[in-house]
């Protein structure tokens, strides 16, 4: 029954908005959906990223099956973050990068196994197939979640050169997965008691979401032995990535398709969850989406052209449909 009243309002909201929002998500600024060579950019990061993620799994135990089973399939954004900024601040060596980014990818994959659990969000769908707790059994998704945390922090630390970025990287990572970053939006998000607040929402998004975003490039940055200044000026501008990340998470899950998605649509709006258009309603969702995406591309911009790839990809993601 909680925050019944709001949900209420929201679902006539939903009712009446849905047919122009699902339009508007794709067609609204058609030129980035259109332009083949940022979707050729992800798409090849990606092929890079994931097989090298098969070769982390190739492994007798049988166990990294069933790690590898919520691992296989995903947009890689994260790694993708990462090994852009490694190329962006001039970085060449792809071999110094990559496990770094796939840590990245194991970690997040792992938060979105426990986000599924019916303790959480009590999901059956993800990645377009049966959730971990689904096709195996509870105890094994956790198990799973725990053992690619673990197994990331392995990735992160891999190799005898560049230890003190190494290091660096760890530090920056541990610090937004955390009790300080992940984790903590996650127990503001799973809360009994939240109230429909612009505050609380920023909390969440912040924590629960931005924070890992702007860490992909920050990280990238270090490996490329980056400028303090200019490390310190990407994560910043990835926050206002990772803000507008989640809000058009949240419009997705009103307006998207179960079969582009990959996961179960509406799923906020049932449990009741604090979302941006649950405090805002559509219009004022898609709004601030398009100013917190303005706000990352000002950003971005003034590190120079080597940069604009991070314009594109947040154009990419203002106006994704999954």
């Amino acid at each position: 029954m909680k925050n019944m009243a709001r949900k209420v309002g929201f679902a006539d909201l939903r009712n009446s908005l849905i047919d122009k929002y699902s339009i508007c998500i794709r067609i609204i600024t058609p030129n980035i959906m259109k332009n083949a060579d940022i979707i050729t950019y992800l798409n090849t990061k990606k092929e890079l990223v994931d097989k090298a993620l098969e070769k982390y799994f190739l492994n007798e135990n049988s166990f990294f099956k069933a790690m590898y089973y919520s691992v296989d399939s995903g947009k890689r954004i994260r790694p993708i973050l990462a090994i852009s900024s490694y190329e962006a601040n001039g970085g060449s060596d792809t071999a110094s990068i990559m496990p770094i980014a796939c840590g990245l990818e194991l970690i997040h994959t792992y938060s979105l196994i426990h986000d599924d659990l019916p303790a959480m969000d009590d999901d059956d769908l993800r990645r377009g197939k049966a959730s971990a707790h689904k096709k195996f059994d509870e105890a094994t998704a956790i198990l799973s979640g725990d053992g690619l945390f673990a197994y990331a922090f392995e990735l992160l630390s891999s190799g005898a050169v560049l230890s003190r970025e190494k290091l660096a990287v760890i530090r920056a990572v541990s610090e937004v997965v955390g009790p300080k970053g992940v984790v903590y939006g996650q127990v503001l998000d799973t809360s009994d008691a939240q109230e429909f607040h612009p505050k609380i929402l920023r909390t969440i998004h912040l924590n629960k979401t931005a924070k890992f975003i702007a860490v992909a490039i920050k990280v990238g940055a270090i490996m490329a032995r980056a400028p303090d200044a200019r490390i310190e000026a990407l994560y910043q501008a990835g926050v206002y990535l990772g803000m507008l990340f989640q809000y058009t998470d949240d419009i997705l899950d009103v307006v998207g398709e179960k079969d582009e998605l990959g996961k179960t649509p509406g799923k906020d709006e049932v449990s009741g969850k604090i979302t941006a258009p649950g405090v805002y309603g559509l219009d004022g969702a898609q709004f601030r989406a398009e100013r917190y995406a303005a706000l990352a591309r000002h950003r971005f911009s003034s590190l120079g052209a080597n940069f604009d790839i991070f314009n594109k990809i947040t154009d990419f993601v203002l106006n994704r449909s999954y």
